[in-house]
């Protein structure tokens, strides 16, 4: 649940075409909390195109903060969001991957991210709500070497008539934020 807030809701519904990364110069602070033990998120930096968000869940006295690093993927004609990238530290310490994106995609195929590389890396959906799907990876070394080591990834899902649909996404500012969220995790780890 927390994850689903940290990275707020997906729009979606837009026909998938031309996406880019975008940042925004919008106001970045939470609206005011009524419930105490709601999550709270803050913007902790932005690196090129991804933003590191900050939060805490439950008691805001006794609850763990934890941080993600998150590139949206904005279709350029419609402003609406489509895809949403998301790095983060999971159980143990391990990197986890995250995309979320649209329902009505085949499920089976997953979600595809090709590096520069030319390597791909398949990520299974492991929910889909009627806001969006959620596909999880465990990022071992080899490919976070790969992810830094790139300039773009493109992800690729397919429609339920079997169709690739596929988005380019820019890195653009991934090594600052991944190292960002390292101090960050290893700084929290160090508090408890």
């Amino acid at each position: 649940m927390f994850l689903a807030f940290l990275t707020g809701v997906l729009v979606c519904g837009a026909p998938l075409g031309t996406v880019s990364a975008q940042t925004t110069s919008a106001k970045k602070t939470p609206p005011a909390q009524t419930d105490p033990n709601k999550p709270t998120t803050r913007v902790a930096g932005s690196y090129g195109n991804w933003t590191l968000l900050c939060g805490k869940e439950g008691d805001p006295k006794t609850a763990e903060e934890r941080c993600s690093l998150v590139l949206p993927l904005i279709e350029k004609k419609t402003q609406k969001l489509i895809f949403r990238v998301i790095l983060v530290y999971g159980p143990k310490a391990r990197l986890v991957l995250r995309v979320d994106g649209p329902t009505g995609v085949a499920l089976q195929q997953g979600v595809q991210l090709a590096t520069d590389s030319g390597k791909v890396y398949t990520m299974p959906y492991q929910t889909c709500l009627p806001m969006g799907c959620k596909a999880l990876y465990l990022v071992p070394d080899e490919m976070r070497q790969d992810l830094l080591a790139s300039k773009t990834g493109t992800i690729v899902v397919y429609a339920l008539n079997g169709k690739q649909i596929q988005t380019v996404a820019e890195f653009d500012g991934l090594t600052l934020g991944l190292e960002a969220l390292d101090k960050k995790s290893a700084a929290m780890a160090k508090q408890n």
